[in-house]
């Protein structure tokens, strides 16, 4: 019983995983980019408040529930969690799937590929203790929030140490996480004072805690962990009363070496550039921070322009996201004994591990030919793999002969889109090379939406196979 009482919780917190960037919107079309403005009730909010609303709801973050009405006091659902949860950890959907694994959301649901998307990634288990149902009307409770939106931010081990709110409204598990909530600024107490941790969360609610979520998680390049999945709730007229479950274990690629290393406790680095007129880093590498932090990973981003071998100091993982700005990087990094995965091929040729740099797009792939697959790079796929639900570009590169070629353009063997070098290997200059060093191809806004799973899988081997000891 204790068991059972124990999972029904775990599934219960994974719920939550959906929660705080959500919007209204109860179809797969997205709307007109539309602002603040455009909301008759939004229009007497306090000035500070309507700038938050306006940035998330410029940046599509939330849309209205109708076209001139943002519905400041209603409820979100589970389904609409589920769509925007896959656009901000950039999980990857699948436009082939035909096989629902929930009861009440089947493939004729708007929300079918999201809720499948947050399933293939471990962020929900469903909503009953069987995971037969995902209950998407379902609503979330505020310190149901506040627990999803810390876990988030990498910060569930300092939830459990932290003193716990003494306020009766809040179940004794959620008590750490709302006292740093409330620290952090994430929430804020009700009127009367209180926290009121049953209540339902309203979409204001939702939209303020979330800009707070991610002003830290992005404003301080935050290190953080994905939120860990935890436990969604069954039907019961009095709420769970018990610590939060254990984690469940993180995702591992396929490939049996790589599979024996673990980067829980591992620290990743993911370099970004910030573009013109903008003050926060390019979304282009959301997708593989997310993914790191699925394989356990701590991840920070750090602004192409402070680029410095020092800043690098502690990490266990650099990743060269695909928006960095080239200019920064050149040489800096290629000495440094920290291993490297290059999703800039410029950076990667301009480091000396090849001997082209531009003009190595080739557009329109669907597919690449594994060339090695007895590797551990190649995540256990053989022969021709594809890559993308539809043609997009890929990169290529011409490393030494010392480079262990793993994947190349289908059809063409000459193009290398996936390479490594081991530590001590030489790079194209005869050189030595500082620690194992990777080249990945596929530019990371392509693998926002477009990537199929064997590709994902492919960069899980490479990180896991980066930070291995050779």
């Amino acid at each position: 019983m204790k068991k059972i009482f124990s999972s029904l919780l775990c599934l219960l917190l994974l719920s939550l995983t959906v929660l705080p960037f959500a919007f209204a919107a109860t179809a797969d079309t997205p709307s007109a980019v539309k602002s603040v403005d455009d909301f008759k009730d939004l229009k007497d909010l306090p000035q500070d408040q309507k700038s938050k609303f306006d940035e998330l709801i410029r940046g599509g973050v939330f849309s209205g529930l109708t076209d001139d009405t943002f519905g400041l006091d209603s409820k979100m659902d589970r389904a609409q969690f589920a769509k925007v949860a896959a656009i901000i950890f950039s999980l990857p959907t699948d436009k082939t799937l035909t096989k629902p694994s929930f009861a009440d959301v089947g493939t004729d649901h708007w929300s079918f590929t999201f809720v499948e998307a947050l399933k293939k990634a471990e962020l929900t288990n469903g909503y009953d203790s069987t995971g037969t149902t995902y209950n998407p009307s379902g609503e979330v409770s505020r310190q149901e929030l506040a627990t999803f939106l810390i876990r988030g931010l990498g910060l569930d081990d300092a939830a459990k140490k932290a003193t716990p709110v003494t306020d009766s409204t809040v179940d004794d598990w959620a008590k750490g996480y709302v006292a740093l909530a409330l620290e952090k600024n994430i929430m804020a107490k009700q009127d009367d004072g209180t926290f009121g941790g049953k209540a339902s969360a309203t979409r204001k609610m939702l939209v303020l805690a979330s800009y707070e979520s991610k002003k830290l998680f992005e404003g301080k390049g935050s290190s953080t962990t994905t939120p860990t999945p935890t436990p969604a709730p069954t039907t019961t007229s009095e709420p769970k009363k018990e610590n939060p479950a254990t984690p469940a274990t993180n995702p591992e690629p396929s490939s049996s070496t790589a599979t024996k290393v673990s980067a829980k406790g591992k620290k990743a680095i993911v370099t970004s550039d910030i573009r013109s007129g903008q003050t926060t880093m390019a979304d282009d590498e959301k997708p593989i921070v997310s993914r790191l932090q699925s394989l356990g990973f701590e991840v920070t981003r750090l602004p192409s322009a402070k680029i410095a071998p020092e800043a690098f100091e502690g990490y266990d993982l650099i990743v060269i996201g695909s928006s960095t700005n080239s200019k920064y990087v050149k040489k800096k990094l290629k000495d440094l004994p920290i291993p490297i995965i290059y999703n800039k091929l410029i950076s990667f040729g301009d480091a000396d591990f090849s001997s082209v740099s531009e003009k190595t797009n080739i557009d329109k792939q669907l597919k690449i030919t594994i060339t090695k697959s007895d590797h551990p790079l190649a995540a256990g796929l053989k022969g021709d793999v594809q890559i993308y639900y539809e043609p997009d570009g890929i990169g290529y590169s011409k490393p030494s002969d010392d480079a262990i070629i793993i994947a190349t353009a289908a059809g063409d063997s000459s193009k290398p889109v996936i390479a490594a070098y081991e530590k001590g290997s030489k790079n194209i200059l005869g050189e030595p090379v500082a620690a194992r060093t990777v080249t990945f191809g596929s530019n990371s806004s392509s693998m926002k939406e477009n990537a199929t799973n064997e590709l994902w899988k492919l960069f899980d081997a490479q990180a896991l196979w980066a930070i291995q000891n050779p």
